[in-house]
């Protein structure tokens, strides 16, 4: 099941419980009144005041709601990437790095074949997750086996284009390319 599904699922139970309870009690339908005449009535007296309530409860419940999902925009073949910024640089996570590539090994075993591409390659975000080294992840694509698989290719521009370069114009780096770009492409022969 689902995380979010979970979640809904627990709400809703909860809020059923203790509706339940008030009505057990004998309190849950003259309550449930009393708050929709209270809420009526700041809402014809003062409109304002009552479309502000309204408005931040709203954008509250939104905020908890998307807590979770709030600044992961990165996204591969429909699938959701876990990226982000520490210490300027970027990291992905192992897990979804590996989603990505349709790999079905350790995440260790993903961050030892990095160890040969960059000394900073892995690390452990706060929630305990393995995350990779971006840069090092994009020069093991391009010297990777299977690096001429399409799948593969297209990860490899992806994490380019949409996540270093634009990384880099927000560190100050300004138009120039980062040196994933030059050091990850394959020497022709």
């Amino acid at each position: 099941m689902k995380d979010r599904l979970q979640r809904a699922l627990l709400v809703g139970i909860a809020i059923a419980g203790v509706l339940g309870l008030l009505h057990a009690l004998g309190v849950g339908l003259p309550l449930l009144w009393a708050l929709v005449v209270g809420f009526g009535v700041v809402a014809i007296a003062m409109p304002r005041l009552g479309v502000r309530w309204l408005d931040d409860l709203t954008l509250a419940f939104r905020a908890w709601l998307w807590r979770r999902e709030q600044g992961h925009h990165h996204s591969f073949a429909g699938m959701a990437l876990d990226i982000e910024e520490h210490a300027g640089q970027v990291w992905i996570s192992a897990y979804s790095l590996q989603r990505a590539l349709r790999q079905h090994e350790p995440a260790t075993t993903t961050a030892a074949r990095l160890a040969d591409h960059a000394t900073a390659h892995a690390r452990h975000n706060a929630q305990g997750q393995l995350m990779l080294n971006v840069q090092a992840v994009v020069t093991y694509l391009a010297h990777m086996p299977r690096r001429t698989e399409p799948r593969v290719q297209r990860l490899r521009r992806y994490l380019e284009r949409e996540v270093l370069y634009p990384a880099s114009r927000r560190a100050g780096v300004g138009a120039s390319r980062p040196a994933a770009f030059e050091d990850s492409r394959p020497a022709r022969r």
